[in-house]
This record gives C-alpha cells, sequence and structure tokens, in this order.
C-alpha cells in the first residue's frame, strides 16, 4: 500500500494516510490535494513556501492552535477556547462544526 500525504485548503490540516481521502477528518471539507504518495511530491500546499522546519520564527502551519474558528459554510467567526477543538463547537448560523483558522 503506498503512503499519502493530504492537505486541506481549508483549514491547512495536512495528515498521512494509506487509505483514500475524499474529505478533511478535521473540518469535513472537500477542499483537499493530495501532495505525496510514497515520498514523491506531487503538489506543494498553496502558501507553504517550505516543509515548516526552516522557515522564520513566526508562525507555521501546525505550529500551534488556531486563533478563530471559522465556519466554511457561511463564515462566520469566534475566538478560539482554549483546550476546546474548534470542531467541538457548532455554528450558530448553520450548525455545522466549526473549523481552526487564522
Amino acid at each position: 500500500m503506498d503512503k499519502k500525504e493530504y492537505h486541506c485548503k481549508l483549514c491547512g490540516l495536512q495528515w498521512h494516510t494509506v487509505k483514500e481521502f475524499d474529505e478533511c477528518p478535521d473540518c469535513h471539507s472537500n477542499d483537499i490535494e493530495l501532495i505525496t504518495v510514497e515520498g514523491e511530491q506531487l503538489t506543494k500546499p498553496t502558501g507553504q513556501t517550505g516543509s515548516g522546519r526552516n522557515q522564520p520564527m513566526g508562525r507555521r502551519m501546525g505550529g500551534g492552535p488556531p486563533r478563530v474558528c471559522k465556519c466554511h459554510k457561511c463564515g462566520y467567526e469566534s475566538p478560539k477556547t482554549p483546550g476546546v477543538p474548534c470542531r467541538q463547537t457548532k455554528c450558530p448560523e448553520c450548525g455545522l462544526p466549526l473549523c481552526g483558522s487564522d
């Protein structure tokens, strides 16, 4: 089985897996891309300038919790509550789970 790496264009989540995905496991967005298959880089995630390790100090992808939680359907935003994942909070306007955003 080939190991795959995916990237969610909406919430920025990156994950490694051996199975196929058609939506983000965090925010359930369908706007995901396959980045690598078994070590072969297919695409570079939009907005990412490197692997993250050699980037200058500051917020990097995966460099801490999001600052706000956002609904990908209607755009509602609320401040992130420390210790509570955004996906556990539902949008008061449309009822979908929120996802992390910066």
